[in-house]
């Protein structure tokens, strides 16, 4: 039972502000000495106090906290000599662990009585159908089932009867706040549960062997397919043995919905989180479970682990798992092959011939609808940087990112000559009519509207993308082989943001070890094909297990999977052309944690002003010259060189 007023049960006032503060006028968050029995991110209701605070301060942002009321008493007021029978361990009201009920809708407070577990007799036995009969004044409790012996247990006694027997207990059950605490061990086994303890996450697992694990998780829709999988689902209960509940979420708004999920503390069993970075190591270790030791069971889930660009390590424990992907899945340079193949055009290979095709696109009428409304390129701009004009950059830099590490020095491609030629070539382009004019104040969604509607004939476009927008009318076709000159090489596109990352979660109630299993299990079968082969699935199916279980290989993607025929060879080449090159050892996915704190925001929104000022002419090659040695030179500059420089050096 929740409340927000009840002030003698849990011991706290609201202050003026969002903090609450004990009845001793303490702050909540500082110096009191009291146990608050503060809730754990919603239904997770038993936590240690340090763990409180944390979920407590991450919760903040929603609207404060609310105060648990504690359970109710067993029956009327018990005997007064019998509640002095309490221990004084017990009276201490420490918390013992975090006692999950998994197959139940039930979560169970805990104590400590001399190292066993105790919990309120009666949560745990009515939650699985048990009738409970209450002595007030032998402070005894009688529980009846039909099919399982009853079970009588009193306060004080360390020996309880189970049907014509007498049990000797580990700890003597007692009465405290007005609820009979028992050995949660004892109990649970009596009743035919098990009890699993999870010493590294100090968690007892309360299960009924009988029952089917039931997991919620979360993940995003990348091919924005959100409708249930009623076949999959019944494949994971039938042939996999668990019971799972899919959250599909829309990638447009991903990452804002698991934020708001977090925060309130309705993280289900499982979550893919979007950039792993954003959290620092103390909220991720509030809402995650360490998962070190389970996943020794489990090579594959360990190795991906380990990868740099999705895994999370936190003090040498492992909270993250990556999700498969090819990182050539990334929005690349996209050219209609039909306006070339109408105006006589060969595939460019160099930013001149890219350059030359785009002319034609912009004024020599590429659809034949005899109009003048057609640009050579749209896009957008992010508040990253330049966005979807971002390619342009890496052919004249070589790196698909701004800042990269070379010969173990981190380098900031935007000052050097590269990013000079590609602001040149931008902003030649643009004074010629070749790039969209609204580009650097439209939204994504424009931009995709004016690519659909035939207006633009180069965009930077992911393969899934492009192969959605080919069809009878246009003939979208990536670009492989793309340099800046004769002389340069080759840039491939790179997915320079940090790969996707499970984590189990604190509010999961099912054993994490179970959880892995089945997560081990469809990675296997999506690295060997398997599931192409199970009959059954539809579409909807299938496209949920990419969601699930990642794409690995562009090859065998989906994607290219629905290209048309004709084209298909086209996309096959250049998926095989970009595989033969590697960003790896240059990107650094931790930088990602210090944008996502937006320190150096102020610093990086200028850059990015400037760049497009200069790309719309109205500043000079020369201003830029000169804002770049100024922008080296500053102190705020010189500060995020040597942040970045110490995450270099952490993930080396």
């Amino acid at each position: 039972m929740r409340c927000n007023k009840s002030k003698q049960a849990a011991g706290l006032v609201p202050a003026a502000s969002s903090a609450y503060r004990c009845k001793g006028g303490a702050k909540l968050f500082k110096s009191c000495k009291r146990l608050h029995n503060i809730p754990y991110y919603g239904r997770m209701a038993v936590v240690n106090y340090r763990k409180a605070i944390v979920a407590t301060l991450a919760s903040a942002s929603l609207g404060g906290l609310t105060a648990a009321c504690p359970a109710a008493a067993e029956s009327a007021a018990p005997n007064a000599a019998l509640i002095k029978q309490e221990t004084s361990e017990a009276s201490q009201s420490a918390m013992a662990a975090n006692v999950l009920f998994l197959d139940y809708s039930s979560t169970l407070q805990s104590r400590d009585a001399n190292g066993t577990i105790m919990v309120s007799g009666r949560r745990l036995l009515e939650a699985i159908g048990y009738r409970i009969a209450w002595d007030a004044a032998g402070g005894s409790l009688t529980a009846e089932r039909p099919g399982k012996p009853a079970l009588l247990l009193q306060a004080g006694r360390r020996e309880a009867k189970l049907g014509d027997k007498t049990v000797q207990l580990p700890a003597a059950p007692y009465i405290g706040e007005g609820i009979l605490w028992v050995p949660l061990r004892f109990t649970a086994e009596a009743a035919g549960l098990t009890v699993a303890w999870d010493a590294a996450n100090r968690y007892a697992y309360v299960k009924d062997p009988a029952a089917l694990p039931k997991i919620s998780l979360t993940t995003r829709a990348d091919n924005r397919v959100t409708e249930q999988p009623a076949n999959l689902i019944g494949y994971f209960k039938s042939r996999m043995g668990i019971d799972v509940n899919l959250n599909l979420v829309q990638p447009d708004y991903y990452r804002e919905r698991t934020n708001i999920m977090v925060a309130a503390g309705d993280t289900g069993s499982i979550m893919l989180l979007q950039n792993n970075y954003q959290y620092s190591d103390e909220l991720l270790r509030s809402f995650a479970m360490d998962l070190t030791e389970d996943l020794n069971a489990f090579p594959r889930l360990k190795a991906l682990a380990a990868e740099a660009a999705g895994g999370r390590t936190i003090d040498g424990r492992i909270y993250g798992i990556a999700r498969p992907r090819d990182p050539h899945d990334a929005p690349f340079p996209a050219i209609r092959q039909d306006w070339l193949d109408r105006l006589g055009l060969a595939r460019p290979k160099t930013m001149e011939e890219v350059y030359a095709a785009l002319r034609q696109f912009a004024h020599k009428d590429p659809d034949g609808n005899g109009k003048n409304d057609t640009y050579g390129m749209t896009g957008y701009t992010t508040a990253a940087g330049l966005g979807s004009f971002a390619w342009v950059e890496q052919a004249f830099t070589g790196s698909p990112e701004r800042f990269a590490v070379q010969n173990g020095r981190v380098v900031d491609h935007a000052l050097g000559a590269g990013e000079t030629e590609a602001l040149n070539w931008l902003a030649r382009a643009y004074r010629e009519g070749l790039i969209d004019k609204e580009f650097a104040a439209q939204t994504p969604e424009q931009a995709a509207d004016r690519i659909r509607g035939s207006r633009s004939g180069l965009a930077a476009l992911s393969l899934r993308d492009a192969a959605a927008l080919t069809g009878d009318k246009a003939q979208w076709i990536p670009l492989s082989g793309l340099k800046a000159d004769s002389l340069g090489v080759p840039i491939a596109p790179w997915n320079t943001e940090v790969t996707d990352t499970y984590i189990v979660t604190r509010m999961s109630r099912v054993a994490p070890k179970t959880i892995l299993r089945w997560l081990d299990g469809g990675l296997a079968m999506n690295e060997s094909g398997a599931w192409d082969g199970i009959e059954g699935f539809g579409q909807t199916d299938r496209a949920a297990l990419r969601s699930l279980f990642g794409e690995p290989d562009l090859l065998n993607s989906d994607a290219l999977k629905s290209v048309p025929e004709r084209t298909r060879g086209a996309y096959e080449t250049a998926v095989k052309e970009w595989q033969k090159t590697s960003y790896a050892d240059a990107v650094v996915p931790a930088f990602s944690g210090l944008w996502s704190t937006g320190k150096y925001a102020e610093l990086n929104a200028e850059l990015k002003e400037t760049q497009i000022k200069v790309i719309l002419g109205e500043l000079s090659m020369e201003d830029w010259g000169q804002y770049t040695k100024t922008l080296a030179a500053s102190k705020p500059y010189q500060a995020l060189l040597a942040e970045l420089a110490e995450l270099a050096g952490d993930g080396a």
